[in-house]
C-alpha cells in the first residue's frame, strides 16, 4: 500500500496501544475574564488604542498643511531670532572698534551742544563742608562716574560719592602734614581708578589708593611746586607740569621716573593729555601752548594771545581750547599755528579789566566746552562751522572764582571747585562767595 506525504510533518497524531490522546482547552470566556490574553487580543486593543488616538487627532488635509506651515514657521524665527542676536552684537563691536579708531585719529565728534536744556535752579547746588575752610583750588572727576576728588588751599582733599554727593573719605593737613604741604594744587586720577595723584606746594608728587585713601608713594625730582597733574588715557603713566619749567614723565607700574621735557621760558599753569602719547601744556607769561610729542621727541609750538596763557583742554586729540588771563578764549588745531577762532573778553571787563579765565572743562570728543571765571557765572559754549566759531549756550549763576571745573564722561554733570579767591594767589577775595564743590546736572535730550 503505497502512500502520499505532504512536505513538512504530518499532523496525524498515532495513538499508541492503551494512551488516551489530550485534546487542547478551548477558548472560553472565562479564561479571559482570568487575565489569559493571547497575542492577539493584545494587538486588536493596540490597534483600539491607536484608533482611538488617530480619531481625537482628526484633521483634514487642509488642516494639517496649515499646522505644518505654521510650524515651519516658528522654526524659521527661531533661527532668525538667533542670527539677529548675533549681528547686533557684531555690529555693536564694529562700533565700538570705529568709535575708538576715531577717538584716536582725533576725528570723533558727537554733536551734543544743541540737546543741553538750561538748568533751573534746581538743577544746581553748592555743597560745603567744614574740612575745605578755605578757596577749593581742583576738582577730578572718575571715568566711571561714581567718585570725585576736590582740594583745597587749607591743604585738604575730599572724596566725594557722585551718586548721594556726600563725602566717604578726607586727607587733612593736620592728619598728613608729612605728606601734604599747603594747598593742594592738582589731583588726578587713572582711567581704572586704579591710583590717585596729588600735587601741593611743595616739589613732591604723593600717590594714594583712592579706595582706602593710603598712601603708596612719593615722587621726587621737580625743584618747584608742582602746579599740574594727568594720567595718560586707559594706562598708569603720569605726565606732571611744575614751576621750574618742566613736565615729568612717571610710570606707576613700576613707580619709577621716566623723563623729563624741557622747552617752556616760564612756570607752566596747566597740562592735559589723552589717549596718544602726547601732553599738552600752558606756559603763562611765555604765552605759547606746547604739543609734547614723546615718543619722536619733539614738541610743536603754538603763540597765544597777549598775556599770560593759564588754561589748556583738549577737546579730541586734534583740537583744544586756550585760555588767558586778558579775557579770551581760544580754539586751536594742531596743524596750524594760529587758533582757528577767538573770543575776546568772554567774561567781560571790570574796570577797564579783562576778567581772567581761571578754568575750562571740555567735553570730550563733542562741541561743547564750559569756562569760568569770577564774574558769577559759568558760561557753556558750543564749538561750530569746523571749529572756526564759538557761540555762547547759556550761563550758570555761582558766586565766586570758578578753579576749577569737569565735565562727567556722559556730560550729565559738571563738578566746580569754587573759592572766594584764586587758586593760584590771594590778589584779592570776594566776601560774598562760598568755599564749596559746586554739582550742575544737565537734562539732555535723548
Amino acid at each position: 500500500m503505497s502512500t502520499f506525504f505532504l512536505k513538512g510533518k504530518s499532523r496525524q497524531v498515532r495513538k499508541r496501544k492503551g494512551e488516551k490522546i489530550k485534546k487542547k482547552p478551548k477558548r472560553t470566556n472565562s479564561n479571559l475574564e482570568n487575565g489569559h490574553h493571547s497575542s492577539e487580543s493584545d494587538l486588536d486593543l493596540k490597534k483600539f488604542s491607536e484608533a482611538e488616538d488617530s480619531e481625537s487627532d482628526q484633521e483634514t488635509a487642509e488642516q494639517k498643511k496649515l499646522r505644518l506651515a505654521k510650524k515651519y514657521l516658528e522654526e524659521i524665527e527661531k533661527e532668525e531670532a538667533k542670527r539677529a542676536e548675533l549681528k547686533e552684537t557684531d555690529d555693536a563691536v564694529e562700533k565700538r572698534l570705529q568709535r575708538d579708531y576715531l577717538e584716536q585719529k582725533g576725528k570723533l565728534k558727537v554733536q551734543a551742544a544743541d540737546n543741553f536744556i538750561i538748568p533751573t535752579d534746581k538743577d544746581y547746588r553748592l555743597i560745603r563742608v567744614k574740612d575745605h575752610r578755605l578757596s577749593l583750588t581742583c576738582v577730578c572727576v572718575s571715568s566711571d562716574c561714581q567718585i570725585a576728588f576736590s582740594g583745597s588751599k587749607c591743604g585738604t582733599i575730599i572724596k566725594w560719592g557722585l551718586k548721594e554727593n556726600k563725602k566717604l573719605g578726607c586727607l587733612t593737613y593736620k592728619t598728613h602734614a608729612h605728606l601734604i604741604k599747603g594747598s593742594v594744587t592738582s589731583i588726578s586720577l587713572s582711567t581704572d581708578s586704579k591710583y590717585m595723584a596729588s600735587a601741593d606746594q611743595s616739589s613732591f608728587i604723593q600717590v594714594w589708593d583712592p579706595v582706602t585713601l593710603k598712601h603708596i608713594y612719593t615722587f621726587k625730582g621737580h625743584k618747584d611746586s608742582v602746579t599740574g597733574l594727568i594720567f595718560r588715557k586707559n594706562t598708569h603713566d603720569l605726565y606732571s607740569a611744575s614751576k621750574d619749567r618742566s613736565i615729568k614723565i612717571w610710570s606707576l607700574n613700576e613707580m619709577s621716573y621716566v623723563e623729563t621735557l624741557f622747552g617752556h621760558q616760564s612756570p607752566i599753569t596747566s597740562i592735559d593729555a589723552l589717549s596718544r602719547e602726547r601732553a599738552i601744556t600752558a606756559g603763562g607769561r611765555d604765552c605759547t601752548v606746547r604739543i609734547w610729542k614723546i615718543v619722536e621727541e619733539s614738541q610743536l609750538i603754538f603763540n597765544g594771545p597777549i598775556g599770560s596763557l593759564d588754561e589748556v583742554k583738549l577737546l579730541d586729540e586734534e583740537h583744544f581750547v586756550s585760555g588767558s588771563d586778558n579775557g579770551s578764549l581760544c580754539v586751536w588745531s594742531v596743524l596750524k599755528k594760529k587758533p582757528l577762532c577767538t573770543v575776546l573778553e568772554a567774561h567781560g571787563s571790570e574796570n577797564d579789566t579783562p576778567r581772567w579765565i581761571t578754568s575750562i572743562a571740555t567735553l570730550l570728543n563733542s562741541d561743547v566746552f564750559a569756562s569760568g571765571s569770577y564774574d558769577n557765572n559759568i558760561k557753556l559754549w558750543k564749538v561750530g562751522d569746523a571749529y572756526r566759531k564759538i557761540t555762547p549756550l547759556f550761563s550758570i549763576a555761582v558766586q565766586g572764582f570758578i578753579n576749577c571745573m569737569q565735565f562727567t564722561s556722559d556730560g550729565a554733570q559738571l563738578y566746580a571747585a569754587v573759592g572766594q579767591e584764586h587758586k593760584s594767589g590771594r590778589w584779592f577775595k570776594m566776601g560774598n562767595a562760598k568755599n564749596g564743590l559746586l554739582v550742575v546736572n544737565f537734562d539732555i535730550k535723548s
